[in-house]
Order: structure tokens, then sequence, then C-alpha cells
């Protein structure tokens, strides 16, 4: 009985079961509604707390500044080529992602582009960056992680971001 009880609660806490649908738009996690959206629709960029550059393949694990409490939070991560590439390089990967230990049907989402001038992971070049189009709205205080997972021609990068939104 106290197995049962440790293994439900420990679900519970973490948010996660493994009959869990994956995460589309207009979904809940606990309370959080997770929507389409773009970093410029959003208060705050996860992505503006959390180191977002990962220029080799392999298994990350990041822990992020605390995240303060807004409305609209704004989690999609993405990929930076040149204007003229983004397309090809866009097409030459695989993408999977999970919030809170559910993996999140990216595809439904979809993707926006937006510029990056003089950006320093390009060599001061002007870049464009293809984001998945992932919102969280009324994120819970608390403990929080983001993995995506990117495979292309040169290997499998796996990234997760671990964060706390304060309650503030």
């Amino acid at each position: 009985m106290f197995a049962v009880l440790a293994i439900t609660t420990l679900s519970a806490l973490v948010g996660y079961t493994a009959a869990a649908s994956p995460i589309r738009p207009g979904d809940r996690v606990g309370n959080m509604l997770v929507v389409r959206g773009t970093a410029g629709t959003a208060d705050l960029k996860l992505f503006d707390i959390c180191d977002p550059v990962v220029l080799r393949p392999g298994r990350y694990a990041r822990t992020c500044a605390p995240v303060p409490r807004e409305k609209r939070l704004f989690i999609g991560y993405g990929w930076f080529a040149a204007p003229r590439a983004i397309n090809r390089v866009w097409q030459s990967q695989t993408w999977a992602a999970w919030f809170d230990g559910r993996r999140v049907q990216l595809r439904s989402f979809g993707t926006s582009d937006r510029p990056l001038y003089s950006f320093p992971s390009a060599g001061g070049k002007t870049v464009t960056l293809r984001e998945w189009r992932v919102m969280v709205v009324n994120a819970a205080p608390g403990a929080h992680a983001l993995r995506y997972r990117t495979k292309d021609a040169n290997g499998i990068q796996d990234t997760t971001w671990n964060f706390v939104v304060t309650r503030s």
C-alpha cells in the first residue's frame, strides 16, 4: 500500500503519468495552459533567462536563473541559420520536446521566423531564427523542466533546461 501511495504522490508532484497524451495547443499541464504563441506576443521569453545556444551534438542539462512569474511565458526553441539557408537546414532536422515530462506535439504548434541581428553565435552576422510557437499561460510557481531534442546529419542535441518560476 505504501509503494502505491508513494508512486501516486510522485506522479502528482511531477505532473506526469505514463498514459499522458502529447501536449497540443489548448491543453493544460496542471493549471497551466499551453497555447500557440510567438516571442513577440510573450510577456517573457524563457531563453532570455536561460542560455539557449547549443552548438554541438550531445546531451546537456542547464539550470536557469529564477524565472519571474508572468502571464505569457514563451518556451519555443529553435534553430538559426543564414536567411537563405534556414529552410534547407530546418528540413534536414527532426525535433522532439517535453514540458514537465509530457511530450509536446510540436507540429501542432507550428513555427515562426525572426531575424537576429549581429548574432554573436553566428560570428556577428544576421541570421534567421526559426522557433516552435509554444507558450505557457500562467506558468505555475515552482520547478519545471523543458527538454528539446534535435537530430540532423551532425548528430543529436538533447538539452534540458531546468527552471523555477518564482511566486511574485
